[in-house]
């Protein structure tokens, strides 16, 4: 069960009310997720969590499927072959950049009175348009915000007025040997869900998420309930859409199962074979289709 929420330039789900409405709506027309105790990320030690081996695998490199037959996996990890990002994977990570420059450059203009001043020049000149019009939205989102409701007085100072607008812990590492894979960095936590956002095609992302809730399960020993999917669009506008997902057995057993034929192909050092069609973002689309 999930719940979708959509905007154009008004919204985007960054504020504590937006997160908090789009995850209430998803309690109340899925109900509480019945997790089983031995499908949560602390039960690493005994199956089905316990990895069939600890090989550090990305949980991105198999996570959301983009490779059909997982042969990336072979390329990446067994015959060590290096990747040639495609335009949209750098498109996607300069945009990210940008998403996280706002959110720290936030909240040093709210604890320290810096000015927030753009994405920087560390982003690539061809993708600069897009990542200043998502700094500048994002910006005067999160300002909006925070000025609102000190205004308001929703806020009672400054630091409950920074988590008002902007409650989401981006970039969160924890160590993900517990389930046999390498370290796993979620794009955010908040109010006890897990949060991605993606500039691009995705799917899977259920399992995806869950993986990333399991990590940090087995990381802290506190339950990740939650996971909500952001999908971000950049043109001149900023678009997106916001799906909220119960991590309940379903998507951890769809993880595992991926995680599994994840560490099979690697461990066996087997040739999964090309698929018939492979995604042209595909970072090892230049040796399959060479």
């Amino acid at each position: 069960m999930s719940r979708i929420i959509r905007g154009v330039d008004q919204n985007f789900v960054l504020t504590l009310m937006e997160i908090a409405r789009l995850l209430r709506r998803v309690r109340i027309t899925g109900g509480q997720p019945d997790t089983p105790p031995e499908l949560r990320g602390w039960s690493f030690d005994k199956p089905p969590v316990r990895p069939p081996a600890h090989l550090g695998i990305a949980l991105s490199d198999f996570a959301y499927g983009y490779c059909p037959t997982g042969r990336n996996l072979y390329l990446k990890y067994v015959l060590r072959e290096r990747p040639q990002p495609a335009k949209p994977l750098l498109e996607g990570s300069a945009l990210h950049a940008a998403l996280f420059k706002a959110l720290e450059d936030f909240r040093r203009f709210v604890y320290a009175g810096v000015p927030m001043s753009g994405p920087g020049e560390a982003v690539p000149e061809e993708f600069k348009p897009k990542a200043e019009a998502l700094y500048r939205y994002v910006a005067a989102r999160l300002l909006g915000e925070y000025h609102y409701v000190l205004a308001s007085g929703l806020a009672w100072g400054r630091d409950s007025a920074a988590f008002y607008a902007a409650p989401i812990h981006t970039q969160v590492a924890v160590d993900g040997a517990p389930l046999g894979l390498g370290y796993v960095v979620a794009d955010g936590v908040a109010l006890g869900a897990v949060v991605e956002f993606k500039f691009g095609p995705s799917q899977n992302v259920d399992a995806a998420l869950a993986g990333y809730a399991m990590a940090i399960e087995a990381e802290y020993g506190m339950p990740i309930d939650y996971g909500i999917h952001v999908q971000i669009w950049v043109d001149g506008s900023v678009e997106y859409r916001a799906q909220a997902y119960h991590l309940g057995e379903g998507p951890r057993l769809k993880f595992l199962e991926a995680r599994d034929e994840a560490v099979d192909v690697v461990a066996s050092a087997r040739d999964p074979g090309t698929p018939p069609q492979c995604p042209k973002t595909c970072p090892f689309y230049h040796i399959c289709r060479s």
